[in-house]
């Protein structure tokens, strides 16, 4: 591994001009690089050293330096196989204006993320093992015997000449889906694959539009990685598939499934360009959604919601306004009143209970905001629903 990323990391070194260090799971020192007149953790301050190890290897992702302040700070990336890589400390030199050192932060932030996208897809997750087929390749079906009626040959499954695509060519695809780059999903496609795609189907129809359909949901999961909105993304996917049933010939299905890939890097990249512009897009309002339903039972205020779509109080609040006129306070009273319809419809909850479990003051506070929202206090709204559906039953 440190002959392949050893040119990476002479570069994130350069571009650092901080200690940067690579060790092993085992704490073996794999690259170890201290610029002049830079102090060395491991040597200067052993129990810190271990500690920034250990924070490193409790995160999946990259751990970037702060935008801004001018405190020696540790950056690095716990490996796929277990090694850590440690950047830092990172310090302000002496006559290094306070702006260009935290232009170099963001530079080392950029090569280390660069570096990180590298490794995923370059490092194995686990050890390398053989590439030998196991005797029986269905033995972890055997404890499922209510499926063996329905499986097929292990031959059917079979390639006659060429592997699979490469998982790299997949990935490539996906990447420029979370990007936004639609020019890139073309270019990626019309790629040399070094493969074929996997026998999804008895018929060469029926293959097409599994194919198909197992496309659009990667690409509809690339694009919330790129900060498409769970719903948009799910909503568009479910649309897609139902496109691909109604397809009556493979062709048809197939170059649907290729474009999906295209259609949500679109999607990203609109949404990149609404950023940008920092206009009111609706986007925003449904990911503000989004979060506020994940907190109908947890205490939160607006500046936690704001932080977490990393957006200003205000501007979010004017967003909603314009979209939905309402602030973040009145959506999240109004998706807990909408919570609260649901646990007196489909649940014997007595309502104090609801009026708690939704974090309302008092149950006389919560009786109060339910009628002015609904017209009717709780228990009323309970009776008519729960007998309109009994005389919709019958």
């Amino acid at each position: 591994m440190k002959s392949l990323f050893e040119p990476l990391l002479d570069n994130l070194l350069q571009v650092a001009a901080s200690p940067v260090q690579l060790i092993d799971h085992q704490g073996q020192i794999l690259y170890k690089q201290i610029p002049r007149g830079s102090s060395d953790l491991a040597l200067a301050d052993p129990t810190r050293f271990q500690s920034e190890v250990q924070r490193l290897q409790q995160v999946s992702c990259p751990v970037c330096l702060s935008a801004a302040g001018s405190e020696p700070e540790v950056a690095g990336w716990y490996f796929p196989d277990g090694a850590t890589l440690l950047i830092g400390p990172v310090e302000r030199r002496g006559g290094e204006q306070l702006e260009t050192f935290v232009l170099r932060k963001s530079a080392i932030n950029a090569q280390l993320k660069s570096l990180a996208w590298t490794v995923r897809r370059l490092v194995p997750q686990t050890p390398p093992r053989p590439h030998a087929v196991a005797a029986d390749p269905l033995a972890v079906l055997k404890d499922c015997p209510e499926f063996r009626p329905f499986l097929p040959q292990w031959s059917d499954a079979m390639m006659e000449e060429n592997s699979h695509s490469s998982y790299l060519f997949e990935l490539r695809i996906l990447d420029a889906i979370s990007q936004g780059n639609p020019e890139q999903v073309a270019a990626s496609q019309s790629s040399k694959r070094n493969g074929q795609d996997g026998i999804l189907g008895y018929t060469k129809l029926r293959s097409n539009q599994n194919l198909a359909i197992c496309g659009v949901v990667l690409n509809s999961r690339a694009a919330i990685a790129g900060g498409l909105s769970v719903e948009q993304a799910y909503t568009m996917a479910d649309y897609l598939i139902l496109a691909i049933e109604r397809c009556t010939d493979a062709d048809t299905a197939y170059h649907l499934g290729l474009k999906s890939a295209s259609i949500f890097a679109q999607m990203v990249q609109k949404l990149n360009l609404a950023l940008e512009h920092k206009q009111p897009p609706r986007y925003l309002s449904q990911q503000a959604l989004e979060v506020i339903r994940r907190y109908l039972f947890i205490k939160v205020d607006r500046a936690q919601i704001a932080a977490e779509l990393k957006v200003n109080e205000d501007y979010l609040d004017r967003v909603l306004k314009e979209d939905l006129n309402l602030t973040v306070t009145e959506c999240l009273r109004n998706e807990r009143l909408e919570e609260a319809k649901r646990l007196l419809v489909q649940s014997e909850t007595p309502v104090y209970e609801i009026a708690s479990l939704l974090l309302f003051s008092h149950s006389s506070h919560f009786i109060r905001v339910f009628k002015e929202y609904v017209g009717v206090t709780p228990e009323t709204y309970r009776r008519h629903k729960s007998s309109y559906n009994t005389t919709s039953a019958l």
